[in-house]
């Protein structure tokens, strides 16, 4: 029987367009051998896990020793087996018949990547059976990885840049390089800009908050804030229709979506709805900050069944990407409650502590995750696991819509 007993974590890759071209698929470090298969094993038997991970291709980085059984993809799937370029060179030497396994897993279907390759390594070893190249910035510098691009034998190749932290060095890349696939911080990367004036749907979100917490606020109230704003009001009656409670009813205004969504989750669909309306920004950034929201959402449930907030609070750490300003500054300007705000600025509280957990989890820095203290609130290394996959398919239901 596979173990499930495994974390992962899927990271976006993008094109020269921050449109979304493939996901990077992280799992646990310091694996044995049998889990690592395991892991790779049960990517082609999990239905929950296979469907949060379609369409785009796959990446994943691996050992040779890890693949040298594993079953074939599904002819559906667009599958590529990333492995280190030194570790590569030293078993070639060492070993005449090893580009047979590669040889193998390119006729069961599977494409091949190659991983931060030297000049020494180019220049002495072949990379004929690797598609694909990718280029770590947290391993080299940004004018390396640049000049190693120009290497005759990566022409026909398909290259990958990972950990770009800066739209400069993005922009630097994309300019300099013929690679179309791109990962990294910088697809959130806040940029200041200094004397702009408030956006429109910040003021919204403000002047709802307000009107939420006085006690002469009503509905009416409400939808004529919201109605303001042509876009912000077609995305926020759309979006109702991603509740499969409320896809019964005819949603005609904002005053009968907010009838349907109630007081309560007010906050929370506006929100979404302001983020998905806010041009200028990558593609995948309004599924990023979704997925987090549910994810926080979802743990938070687990934690602290009692707790509020866990979705805005998820969301809300996004607000610096989308409207280019400090976390700081942003909440001045939004009436939110003491227990959202501290979580969002100072990672205090349980709705801060579940925010870490999820930060930490996305990251893959599973190392900072204290599973003793989770298994005591009943939460073991399967039931995250769950929650991710879980979270994962709430947010494709909300912003495939």
């Amino acid at each position: 029987m596979i173990s499930k007993d495994f974390l992962f974590t899927r990271q976006t890759i993008v094109g020269d367009n921050a449109s979304i071209k493939a996901n990077n698929l992280l799992h646990l470090d310091g694996m044995t051998e049998e889990t690592s298969h395991s892991f790779l094993a049960t990517l082609f038997s999990d239905v929950d896990l296979v469907d949060t991970i379609k369409p785009y291709p796959i990446f994943i980085k691996t050992l040779c020793s890890e693949v040298e059984n594993i079953p074939s993809p599904p002819a559906s799937f667009n599958f590529v087996l990333f492995f280190d370029a030194t570790k590569i060179a030293l078993r070639q030497a060492n070993d005449t018949q090893w580009d047979d396994m590669f040889t193998e897993l390119r006729l069961q279907g599977y494409q091949l990547g190659i991983r931060n390759p030297s000049l020494a390594i180019l220049n002495r070893v072949s990379i004929d059976p690797f598609i694909y190249v990718e280029f770590n910035l947290s391993d080299s510098t940004v004018t390396e990885s640049i000049n190693l691009c120009n290497h005759p034998s990566l022409s026909q190749k398909n290259l990958w840049f990972s950990h770009i932290n800066s739209q400069q060095d993005f922009t630097l890349v994309k300019d300099k390089t013929t690679a179309q696939w791109f990962s990294g911080d910088f697809l959130s990367e806040s940029i200041p800009v200094k004397g702009r004036k408030i956006p429109t749907y910040r003021l919204i979100l403000s002047k709802l908050l307000t009107i939420l917490k006085s006690q002469d606020g009503s509905l009416k109230q409400m939808a004529e804030c919201i109605e303001t704003d042509p876009t912000l009001t077609f995305r926020v009656i759309k979006l109702t229709k991603t509740v499969t409670y409320y896809r019964q009813f005819n949603v005609q205004n904002v005053q009968r979506a907010i009838e349907i969504i109630g007081f309560r989750d007010l906050i929370k669909w506006v929100s979404l709805a302001m983020f998905s309306s806010i041009d200028g920004k990558p593609d995948c950034l309004f599924s990023m900050a979704v997925h987090r929201a549910c994810f926080c959402e979802s743990l938070a449930k687990k934690l602290y069944p009692r707790e509020n907030g866990a979705f805005l609070t998820g969301l809300f750490s996004y607000l610096p990407s989308f409207f280019d300003e400090s976390l700081e500054q942003l909440l001045k300007d939004l009436p939110l409650s003491p227990d959202i705000t501290d979580a969002l600025l100072n990672k205090k509280g349980n709705l801060g502590y579940t925010l870490s957990l999820v930060m930490h989890y996305e990251s893959g820095r599973w190392d900072n995750i204290l599973f003793d203290s989770l298994a005591k609130s009943g939460v073991s290394k399967q039931t995250l696991r769950e929650l991710y996959i879980e979270s994962l398919r709430d947010a494709k239901e909300i912003y495939s819509k």
